[in-house]
């Protein structure tokens, strides 16, 4: 075998020489025809245009000194006449306050950067973990892919917001509980689905090849399975965010979520519950923007499973 300035080691054979060189430059072209399909959807667009949006106001939050979340404005003055709190919306609030006074405007922009970090960091540690191990199983086989399934199957028998809700009550309401909660129980549906992509790929001709002529097991997984299962892992963590970020409004909901006084869409929403008839905006602008974080990432996600599907790619 050759070295290459990579480091990589290429068979003499021609043909799977040929064969492993071009993995490269076909990845190339499938990701760079995906972002010119991807750019034709609209929809898609408009999905990505909102999360952008979402992005800069929960990047640009903290930098706002007049956005504090938690102020209490227990009384107000207006025309020489005591007000009490909640307020209505206004110039002042132009969201309304919540019973306590505090406003909403504010702790909806901070429950949007718990939603979107919760949502970003719970599903990418699903990912990393769905991901290993399913390409393990995949790859070694035997009482190894027997070892995994069996574990994804008890970790399946539970309901998953039941599961979480224990996990975050034995370690302990905090950020890092909830996305390590979702994680536990987000990753067995992600190894199942990258191990059926996983076995197609082990039995290709290159990756025979590849053990044919020595290449270490990690080196194959690395080199040429994960590679070839970088599309499905990009729809699946785009498509996985928004249950993430369900997962943490329910828990939140429910009281195992992010400790008061610290602001999320679900603990609003629950807060609001009582409220409803007194201060109806105190429920809605909550909902509106769990919502529109949702469907910006469920269409953004349609648009990306749409644009890299090898047989969307044939038809187009």
């Amino acid at each position: 075998m050759k070295k290459e300035r990579d480091g990589n080691y290429l068979p003499k054979n021609p043909r799977y020489r040929k064969m492993l060189e071009n993995e490269d430059l076909g990845s190339r072209s499938l990701y760079s025809d995906a972002w010119k399909r991807l750019k034709k959807d609209k929809a898609a667009m408009i999905g990505l245009g909102m999360i952008v949006l979402f992005v800069i106001l929960a990047v640009i939050a903290p930098l706002i000194p007049a956005l504090d979340p938690e102020a209490i404005e227990s009384r107000r003055i207006v025309d020489g006449e005591t007000i009490l709190p909640p307020y209505p919306p206004s110039l002042q609030n132009i969201m309304g306050s919540d019973q306590l006074g505090r406003d909403i405007f504010s702790r909806v922009l901070y429950g949007v950067r718990v939603s979107l970090l919760v949502g970003v960091v719970a599903r990418g540690l699903t990912m990393l973990l769905g991901v290993t191990l399913g390409v393990v199983s995949a790859y070694y086989g035997g009482w190894v892919d027997a070892l995994i399934m069996r574990i994804t199957d008890i970790f399946l028998a539970f309901p998953v917001m039941l599961l979480a809700m224990v996990i975050t009550l034995i370690l302990g309401p905090s950020l890092m509980t909830i996305c390590i909660a979702i994680m536990l129980v987000g990753w067995p549906d992600v190894a199942r689905l990258i191990r059926g992509q996983a076995l197609k790929l082990k039995n290709k001709d290159y990756v025979r090849a590849s053990r044919a002529l020595g290449a270490s097991g990690l080196w194959i997984i690395v080199k040429q399975i994960l590679p070839n299962c970088l599309s499905l892992i990009i729809v699946s963590f785009s498509m996985g965010v928004p249950g993430a970020i369900m997962y943490e409004a329910g828990m939140s909901f429910f009281g195992y979520g992010i400790p008061a006084p610290a602001p999320s869409l679900g603990n609003m929403i629950s807060d609001a519950r009582g409220y409803m008839t007194v201060c109806p905006w105190y429920i809605l602008f909550p909902g509106i923007a769990l919502i529109l974080i949702v469907v910006a990432f469920n269409i953004f996600g349609d648009g990306l499973n749409d644009a890299l599907d090898p047989y969307a790619r044939r038809r187009s």
